[in-house]
Formats: structure tokens, C-alpha cells, sequence
């Protein structure tokens, strides 16, 4: 599907959204035809991608880089030894549970980093958010979305550290990835690796269930 959106910006952008919808950004008259043809081998490669992880996606509930089976039941439970997730009929039930899961397993991991980093915060924020997988306020309180459960613990890790490194830089400088690099070396492909469990998330059923309250 294509989505035009015309907009006063000097450039036009082109984007694929994790659920195969293609988006132009682009001012009045400009000839987005064109910029489809241009970019039609991107496009249709990034297409395929998506496609590639629907299926991925479709394969169970996300937990720790893996997919769980699932059980409908009245009371919602992660069994990792089993690998099953139980979910209630009530989504805000189930998120609930995967909060208090998360901030199990995220506080020790923030608490030690920002002894390491030397950096001091304020409150830790579970909440389930649509764009992003964490965020730093200027009073220092740290973010992290609900739908980091899904991810493979060492990604979690780095974006604790991303977060934590936003108490020392505000912004995405060249010193704010040094700090990053240097707790977390490999961060280029933990970054690549996000965006893709990110489309694996927007795409499975039971996060668009536990986003929308549907079936």
C-alpha cells in the first residue's frame, strides 16, 4: 500500500513502514511516480524483508529473542522453563505482568551500568510505548518500553546503555557514541538488530492484540 503525505519540507522522503506500507513525504508537485521508480530495487527489497520476518513474527509470543508458545488461560504467566506465555482475556492484565518481569530483570541491569558509566538517575518507567524502545528526560528518568521483553537480553543491555549514556549527552553526538561504544562495542549491529525485532513486534498478533485490546 502507498501513503502520500504532502508536506512543506525541502526534500521528499521515502520510508517502508513494518507493515509493508510504503510512505512519501513530499511537498505539492513534486513527482513521487518518480521517486518509486528510482528507488523501485530498494523498495522492493525492503518489501521482501518484511515479508520474511511476517512469518518469523507469526511464529509464537516474543520472549528473550524467542517464540513462546501460547495458552489462553485466566491468569497471565511467562513459564520460561516451558517456553509458553498464558494470556488473559484482558490485555491490560497481561501488560501488567510483562512489566513486572521486565523491572525484575531491568533494574539490576540499569543499577550496574550507571555505577560503571558514573552516572546518576532518577526513576525507571515501564510503560508500553509505539515508537520507541526507550527514552531519558531531561529531569533524568529513564523510559523503557514494555515491548523490550521481546528482545534478545543482550539488545535490552544496549539500549540501557544507550539510555544511561543520555545522562551525560542529550543528544546523538560524536561523544555520546563514544560513551555508547565504549560500554557496548558492538552497538552498530545491536542497532540493526532493533529495528528488525521492532517490525517482528509491530507485526505479530499478539502484540497488535495487546495494542489494540483485538483478536
Amino acid at each position: 500500500m502507498l501513503r502520500v503525505r504532502r508536506r512543506p519540507v525541502k526534500y521528499a522522503r521515502l520510508e517502508v513502514r513494518p507493515d509493508g506500507t510504503v510512505v512519501v513525504t513530499a511537498p505539492d508537485g513534486f513527482d513521487v511516480d518518480a521517486l518509486i521508480e528510482r528507488h523501485r530495487g530498494w523498495l522492493e527489497g525492503k518489501l521482501a524483508e518484511i515479508e520474511g520476518l511476517r512469518e518469523i513474527a507469526e511464529s509464537g509470543f516474543p520472549i528473550n529473542g524467542e517464540f513462546y508458545g501460547v495458552i489462553h488461560g485466566r491468569k497471565p504467566k511467562v513459564h520460561e522453563r516451558f517456553k509458553t506465555v498464558v494470556l488473559s482475556p484482558n490485555p491490560s492484565d497481561v501488560l501488567d505482568c510483562l512489566k513486572k518481569i521486565l523491572r525484575r530483570e531491568l533494574l539490576p541491569l540499569v543499577d550496574s551500568y550507571a555505577h560503571r558509566m558514573g552516572v546518576k538517575y532518577g526513576k525507571v518507567y515501564i510503560r508500553h510505548q509505539k515508537s520507541r524502545w526507550g527514552s531519558c528526560s531531561p529531569r533524568g528518568n529513564l523510559n523503557f518500553n514494555v515491548r523490550l521483553i521481546a528482545l534478545p537480553r543482550e539488545l535490552r543491555e544496549y539500549v540501557v546503555v544507550h539510555e544511561l549514556a543520555h545522562l551525560k549527552h542529550m543528544n546523538h553526538s560524536k561523544a555520546f557514541w563514544q560513551l555508547v561504544e565504549r560500554f557496548y562495542p558492538d552497538y552498530k549491529t545491536a542497532r540493526k538488530e532493533l529495528k528488525k525485532w521492532w517490525t517482528i513486534v509491530e507485526l505479530n498478533p499478539y502484540w497488535k492484540w495487546l495494542a489494540r485490546g483485538e483478536v
